[in-house]
């Protein structure tokens, strides 16, 4: 095992493990962080070579250290974090959202879409990332990308309730309502969606069946009685209109 000098204040230690790094770190408080790593830069994707490393050597450095950290690891990045499982979980320890976006930033497009290979791994990663850190990220994976991880509602449903609510209806404006709505398949489907969105965006993609399409879609009594179930009020009252219903002590007469 290979092992790389540090010196601070005239005394000098050998660093080849990202427990010998962390244990380093942890000694100087602090106080020295930046000049170990701008001394390690070089050698710093061997010293970290796997996520649980870059985790634990995270976790014992600041904001603006942990920035220093994801860009000097550069394109080795991707590698180090292996899959979107060690990613969401370093996302969940990171408290500050200039982090994300450096982390974000250095994988890059092909990077994040080497991570996150199915929409639920996408929805995993979203669920950890906030204000404009979501925009980036679905930016970088681009709307190609992101219809071809969508393979079922359920799959849209569950990137969406990753997000909030006015991204969400952003994100369905760009993929397009005809690609949403060609997910639907059933009464389950359109279930899945609704109870993924606000219900003024429910109302919008509601709008999009006439009366007929919907009761075909709906199918039968069970399925009518499934999705009834989920709604909000005002996503109930909007379908029950649609479908030229009535409604009576909060119950359709069709439930």
């Amino acid at each position: 095992m290979s092992k790389y000098p540090i010196t601070i204040d005239g005394e000098s230690v050998w660093i080849g493990t990202a427990a010998e790094l962390s244990v380093a770190l942890d000694v100087l408080q602090g106080q020295r962080d930046r000049q170990v790593l701008t001394q390690l830069q070089p050698h710093l994707a061997r010293v970290i070579p796997r996520a649980k490393d870059f985790m634990a050597v995270m976790k014992s450095l600041s904001p603006d250290d942990q920035v220093f950290l994801i860009e000097a690891l550069g394109p080795d990045l991707a590698g180090i974090l292996e899959d979107a499982a060690h990613m969401r979980d370093l996302l969940a320890t990171l408290a500050e959202e200039k982090v994300e976006i450096a982390l974000l930033k250095m994988l890059g497009p092909d990077g994040l879409r080497a991570l996150l290979l199915t929409a639920p791994e996408a929805a995993e990663v979203l669920e950890w990332v906030y204000g404009q850190t979501d925009q980036l990220a679905l930016d970088l994976l681009g709307l190609d990308y992101i219809r071809r991880l969508l393979r079922n509602a359920d799959d849209l449903a569950a990137l969406l309730r990753s997000l909030d609510n006015a991204l969400q209806e952003k994100l369905i404006d760009q993929l397009g309502w005809e690609f949403a709505l060609g997910l639907v398949r059933n009464g389950r489907d359109l279930a899945a969606l609704l109870r993924a969105l606000p219900a003024a965006v429910s109302e919008r993609l509601l709008k999009h069946y006439n009366r007929a399409q919907l009761a075909s879609l709906i199918g039968n009594a069970h399925d009518w009685t499934y999705l009834y179930q989920r709604l909000e009020p005002a996503e109930a009252e909007t379908l029950i209109r649609l479908l030229g219903l009535k409604s009576k002590g909060g119950k359709s007469h069709a439930a």
